[in-house]
């Protein structure tokens, strides 16, 4: 008889049936599988065309709108809605006119301007004016030359952040956009190998590669940089969000020099860039650049250059919404994510979805597009997502069967315990949120001046920590004991997060608490008390051990 062997780790049928159905369940009702799903923060957008189409044309969304039926984390929710100024059956709303809809509805509105010429009727421009001075986010794309220009090229703040004017400057002086032709315009295809570059490798699987920004600040005394990050539209669960679709002829984002101006529409003021709390004017910058490739057969060369192919402006820290322009809707169009319909090429009619590589790419691709939506969206809608965030991690068994002292007063916690917890639920939330995410959840916890004097050893000046001026990059402690305390204060301040909120919320039955918008901002301010002092407490007793060791070590 012959000998069975058995695998005890081996799947059966059922455990690949129970698996299934929890995936299935992921997408389908995620709020069986965890509390924190019950509990998404919605971030409303509202996506705008007035060329092209929603469906699955060559200029069609299609592809980019899939990326948001899947979140960036179990905390937040997608919905979308349609609208289209001409028709288009794929629309929710067909003859879109901004000035007869609500905006104040919406986190986010997306502006895909395929038109040439013109401008938006001034009611248009009012509402659009008013929604961005009240905490909702706009992003805006166009193409070469002056496509795009009727909807985005007289918006506050977008029509200052990138170029919509051609053949002339704007009304304004802004600045001419990039040719359709000739050496001068903007050609990021990629030469795939195969002995010239086509126009139509824009729909093959091998992206542009981005000269992304990099927030640092260089240590006066160890050769290599403490700590460096991307702006957080580009900070991606595996690294640097670096890739993008080419194309032969793209737009230009840049960075206005007069930031002064004020703007009536309709009889509506609106300053475009207004004056944060300390008194500085908000200012936009290039997180991203492109760089010119060789240039396209069909239009010879290109003078090589580098380009700005994202553009961004921080308006919550001046009470408004946020701003992201991009070089070309190219970069979100089916043609250059999922090939060229009918092209009987494979490799360009196939797109990313092609190669490993590809798919890998276009992965990565997405989720520029949800960290957009999510960045963008109004300063409330971050304050919901920050509290599901840390309500998330609280309830994750790591965390959650790992709370030995709930009956202990919170001041009455050890040092060592809050620490440890702290280093617990880090790594937790890093499974499922970028480490950008995650640092935007806990230095809020923080008074400006920890944030000044220690937290920038370990975070350079950014859009993590805006709040520090420029001088502060220069001032770096020699001590290595200050980055260890920074480090521990982020520890800290996570581990008081999760014990001041599992002791005020016990059962997850109560997370309707969560729906009071202070919830944050009250649990942050005492974890950030705790937290630090949890975290000097262990740094003093580390540097007393260490000086220890070291005096038994000079005495051999």
């Amino acid at each position: 008889m012959d000998s069975v062997s058995f695998d005890p780790f081996a799947d059966s049928p059922s455990l690949q049936a129970s698996r299934l159905r929890r995936h299935e369940l992921l997408y389908v009702d995620p709020s069986k599988l965890h509390i924190a799903w019950r509990l998404r923060c919605t971030i409303r957008m509202l996506v705008v065309m007035d060329g092209g189409g929603f469906g699955g044309g060559d200029f069609g969304l299609q592809e980019f709108l899939t990326a948001f039926t899947v979140a960036p984390g179990p905390w937040i929710r997608f919905a979308v809605t349609k609208a289209h100024m001409g028709s288009d059956s794929d629309a929710d709303i067909e003859n879109f006119e901004f000035a007869d809809h609500d905006l104040s509805s919406y986190d986010v509105i997306w502006l895909f301007g395929v038109s040439r010429g013109g401008s938006l009727p001034a009611a248009d421009l009012r509402v659009l004016a008013q929604f961005m001075d009240g905490g909702g986010g706009v992003f805006a794309t166009g193409d070469h030359e002056d496509l795009g220009q009727r909807m985005c090229g007289r918006v506050p703040r977008v029509r200052s952040m990138r170029k919509w004017h051609w053949p002339s400057p704007g009304p304004l002086g802004e600045p001419v956009a990039p040719p359709v032709g000739g050496v001068g315009r903007h050609d990021t295809v990629m030469d795939r190998g195969v002995g010239q570059v086509e126009f139509d490798d824009q729909s093959d699987d091998v992206p542009q590669r981005l000269n992304v920004k990099l927030y640092s600040t260089p240590h006066p005394f160890l050769a290599f940089r403490t700590y460096r990050y991307p702006h957080p539209v580009l900070c991606g669960r595996d690294g640097v969000i670096d890739v993008f679709p080419d194309h032969a002829h793209e737009g230009e984002c840049y960075v206005p020099t007069d930031l002064t101006t004020v703007l009536t529409q309709d009889g509506y003021a609106c300053t475009e860039y207004p004056m944060d709390s300390d008194g500085n004017r908000i200012r936009p910058e290039i997180i991203a650049s492109s760089v010119n490739q060789r240039g396209i057969a069909e239009k010879g060369l290109v003078n090589w250059r580098t380009f700005g192919a994202i553009g961004v402006l921080d308006g919550h820290r001046a009470g408004v919404g946020r701003v992201l322009v991009d070089a070309t809707w190219h970069h979100f169009f089916n043609v250059n994510l999922i090939g060229n319909l009918g092209d009987p090429n494979p490799v360009q009619a196939q797109g990313f979805p092609r190669t490993v590589s590809g798919q890998a790419a276009l992965a990565r691709i997405k989720e520029y597009f949800r960290n957009t939506a999510v960045w963008l969206a109004r300063k409330s809608t971050h304050d919901c997502i920050a509290a599901r965030g840390w309500w998330f991690v609280r309830w994750h068994h790591r965390v959650a069967m790992d709370l030995p002292q709930l009956d202990l007063p919170l001041e009455k916690i050890s040092a060592y315990e809050i620490l440890r917890i702290g280093r617990i639920a880090r790594d937790v939330m890093g499974k499922f949120a970028p480490q950008c995410q995650s640092l935007a959840w806990t230095l809020p916890a923080f008074d400006i001046d920890i944030r000044r004097q220690l937290l920038w050893t370990v975070i350079p000046p950014g859009p993590l920590l805006p709040e520090v001026p420029e001088e502060f990059a220069e001032k770096y402690e020699s001590d290595p004991m200050t980055e260890a305390a920074a480090q521990a204060v982020l520890d800290g301040a996570a581990g008081a997060m999760i014990y001041h909120l599992a002791q005020a919320y016990p059962d997850p039955r109560s997370a309707e608490k969560l729906e009071d918008v202070d919830f944050g901002r009250e649990m942050f301010a005492v974890a950030g008390k705790v937290g630090v002092a949890a975290a000097f407490e262990r740094v003093r007793g580390a540097r007393e051990l260490s000086e220890n060791a070291m005096r038994a070590f000079d005495g051999r």
